[in-house]
């Protein structure tokens, strides 16, 4: 194939610039913020004002005050605002760090003012309510508003049209609220040119990318994949590409999906990767586990009894469904769950997937069919609102489950998890976790699996709370299986 003409090249893939600026989406957010806190700072007065504020009104009102104004100040401090990328766990640190600060700010006049200790303590404790409030509206703004209904992703340019450039290219398709829209490819290899890949035109080499001023005007970042292509010649190509950030994906065989951390050895750059998690967070998670599923259970006692009944009346067979599930080396255990398929489920899967080879293929696929025949009316319910899953708060209580974990594999999938079944073993297996939380029934098996890895390689109580507060968004918009 002939060396395409610039200029004929940029027409074949025009791109529309709609991203906004990083200023757009943190401005929202600060309007958003303004607004819940107002509504708070309402709310408290009304339902507390009469008789909380009526002793001491000029001190609480002062309390709410300072409570409220800490809220968008300490943010502010953080950067909260001011984050281009649409980047979850990064905004969970830092709310939780400028949290664990207002904490401190309050702290020190709570101890030497005797008198005002009061004062600091309702403020604290509207500071606290506000930062819960704000992050959970955060959320659901950028996840539903931003990175969705406005479009307002950052448009990137992918280097490398292979297999990984190909995979990113769908991840960030799939998923908006990774705040990137992938808009065309570049590579070396003529024979890509002009064709699709990943649905997105593949534009030219990156020797053309260099020389285009008109991409760098369009796209604001790119990706480059498969990086062991370029070998020594990567920090040159990095170099010519008119961008100011420039993400270089680690290749699938080396430590992929691992957020890990970097460190200048004398010019040469070291990556530290958290292999296993640490025997004290394993242990703060068992208790918390303990403490929270024996919680929960009580409180959900007459739900699950009323679920119970339900799936008598809706169809004949027992009420719980157990099933072996594989919990690292040699264990297994039963996992509990509210029965949701007719009785032999197994056999008429098999009967199903022997006689359609497009829903055997779907199996296959995704281990999960999207339109299931086995499921029963109540079934379909109580697997739309994961309610299902109650009984799993008994694996929990019994330490064969946690409440996040990697998924809960069969031990006939064992094979297809491979070499990663030695780091998700690791782990307890969890009623809900990341891969439940990002794509959910979406994804693919190999997919799931990738999730599960990073999650072990990279779990903590702050992910774990980022993972809570994903899984009741989930809940409460009826995403279940």
């Amino acid at each position: 194939m002939s060396k395409l003409d610039p200029e004929a090249v940029i027409n074949l893939a025009p791109v529309k610039k709609t991203a906004m600026p990083a200023v757009g989406p943190g401005l929202l957010l600060a309007l958003s913020d303004g607004f819940m806190l107002a509504l708070l700072g309402w709310t408290l007065v009304h339902l507390f004002g009469s008789d909380t504020l009526s002793a001491e009104a000029d001190l609480s009102q002062r309390a709410l005050v300072t409570g409220l104004m800490l809220v968008p100040l300490v943010k502010s401090v953080f950067g909260i605002y001011s984050l281009g990328r649409f980047d979850y766990l990064e905004r969970t640190r830092r709310t939780f760090q400028a949290a664990l600060l207002s904490v401190a700010v309050l702290a020190v006049p709570f101890i030497v003012m005797d008198g005002f200790r009061s004062f600091f303590v309702e403020a604290l404790s509207v500071a606290l309510l506000g930062f819960a409030i704000t992050y959970a509206a955060d959320l659901l703004l950028v996840h539903g508003l931003m990175a969705s209904a406005l479009n307002w992703r950052t448009p990137v340019v992918i280097v490398g049209a292979g297999p990984q450039g190909a995979a990113i290219a769908e991840k960030l398709q799939r998923l908006p609220w990774l705040g990137m829209r992938p808009v065309c490819f570049f590579d070396d290899d003529d024979t890509l040119w002009q064709t699709r890949v990943a649905n997105l035109p593949v534009v030219g080499s990156t020797e053309l990318l260099a020389k285009s001023p008109a991409y760098a005007q369009q796209a604001q970042a790119a990706i480059v994949a498969d990086i062991g292509r370029h070998g020594a010649d990567l920090t040159t190509l990095v170099g010519r590409l008119p961008f100011k950030q420039v993400y270089c994906l680690l290749g699938e065989g080396n430590v992929s999906a691992v957020d890990a951390t970097y460190h200048n050895l004398h010019g040469s750059l070291a990556l530290r990767v958290s292999v296993r998690p640490p025997t004290s967070y394993l242990r703060i998670r068992r208790a918390l586990d303990i403490l929270l599923s024996a919680i929960l259970l009580v409180a959900v006692a007459p739900l699950m009894l009323g679920i119970a009944a339900a799936i008598r009346l809706d169809s004949p067979g027992p009420v719980m469904f157990r099933q072996k599930r594989w919990a690292g080396g040699d264990k297994t255990f039963d996992v509990l769950k509210f029965r949701s398929m007719h009785i032999n489920a197994e056999e008429h899967l098999q009967r199903l997937l022997e006689n359609d080879p497009k829903m055997r293929e779907e199996y296959m696929t995704y281990h999960k069919l999207a339109y299931d025949p086995r499921i029963t009316p109540v079934g379909r319910f109580l697997r739309k609102t994961s309610l299902d899953e109650l009984p799993q708060l008994v694996n929990i209580l019994m330490g064969d489950m946690s409440l996040i974990g990697p998924r809960a594999y069969m031990p006939k999938e064992l094979p297809e998890v491979g070499a990663s079944a030695e780091v998700i073993g690791s782990v307890r297996p969890g009623l809900t976790g990341y891969w439940q939380v990002s794509g959910r029934h979406r994804t693919t098996f190999q997919e799931r699996v990738a999730m599960d890895v990073f999650y072990v390689r990279n779990c903590g109580l702050l992910f774990d709370f980022y993972i809570l507060c994903k899984t009741a968004v989930i809940v409460l918009k009826g995403d279940g299986s």
